[in-house]
């Protein structure tokens, strides 16, 4: 599944950023070979810090628990032996790596970790137009379920790992890719979604074998129009371009009808296949000229 080993990481602090003074109060750190989960490092930590009671009432993690736990000056150097310089990844990615930074950085230590992945960016480019990209919502609408309690780290690392491999999955059936390099995940998360097809098969694809197909591209393209479909009520239109929706990401058709006008459409509906007095039948039909 994937080529070299990744290592997905889950933090549980007591606020949203160690730039207010807030701290760690747990982590999970689980290491992906291949496509199963080998190897992982979890634990509570001390950071001898006060738990607020709404932390407390989200993650069911107590006063009690972290003053028993092992001191974040032993957790964190263990926790940096444990990535090595493997891929780091997480669900919103800058918020776990920002906690790695600022603790490492209060013993003078420093991760080596080899790039970072955020899934939810991940998530968004391969999969455009879910209804939510949180851990939980995400995983419910792919088919993936929680074997723990949802806001501990164990639970939101096995998760996020889970979801990981399924986007992994996902790329592998539609582009035909045996292993996934973690640097190819990494440039996808730099990408907008409309943009990760073109990329995708510029990236599988050869470089003499590119050059070849853009050129016999470029030939095709001065010797054709535009590609024209019949509305199936008899409308001819041509298109114009394929685009992505600005407010939730999803393909669109852009296309001009006979007077100029522009129009647009999602594209699993311009493309969909309807029935009309019992016959199937496209909605959209390619003209062949």
């Amino acid at each position: 599944m994937f080529e070299k080993p990744i290592v997905m990481i889950d933090f549980e602090t007591t606020g949203m950023s160690p730039d207010q003074g807030d701290r760690v109060t747990e982590v999970a750190a689980l290491r992906i070979v291949g496509g199963e989960v080998v190897d992982r490092y979890v634990t509570l930590i001390n950071c001898n810090i006060r738990i607020p009671s709404f932390i407390t009432q989200l993650t069911g993690i107590t006063q009690a628990m972290v003053n028993k736990a092992p001191a974040a000056s032993e957790v964190i150097p263990e926790l940096l032996r444990f990535i090595g310089t493997d891929t780091l990844a997480a669900h919103n990615a800058s918020f776990d790596e920002k906690f790695l930074q600022a603790e490492s950085q209060r013993l003078g230590l420093w991760s080596a970790h080899g790039g970072l992945i955020c899934s939810v960016k991940l998530a968004r480019r391969v999969f455009p137009g879910q209804d939510s990209y949180s851990l939980g919502r995400l995983a419910a609408s792919l088919g993936i379920r929680f074997k723990g309690t949802a806001h501990r780290a164990e639970a939101d690392s096995e998760v996020a790992s889970a979801l990981l491999l399924h986007i992994a999955a996902h790329l592998g059936e539609r582009y035909a890719i045996r292993s996934v390099d973690p640097d190819m995940l990494q440039q996808i998360n730099k990408l907008t979604a409309a943009k990760v097809p073109a990329y995708l098969e510029k990236y599988l694809t050869p470089p003499e074998t590119a050059a070849v197909s853009q050129r016999k591209n470029t030939k095709a393209k001065k010797s054709a129009g535009p590609q024209r479909f019949r509305h199936y009520k008899g409308g001819i239109y041509e298109l114009v371009c394929e685009a992505t929706q600005e407010s939730d990401l999803s393909p669109v058709i852009v296309y001009r009808s006979h007077n100029g006008s522009i129009w647009t459409r999602p594209k699993s509906v311009f493309f969909e296949a309807i029935e009309v007095g019992g016959v199937m039948m496209q909605r959209f039909a390619a003209i062949d000229d």
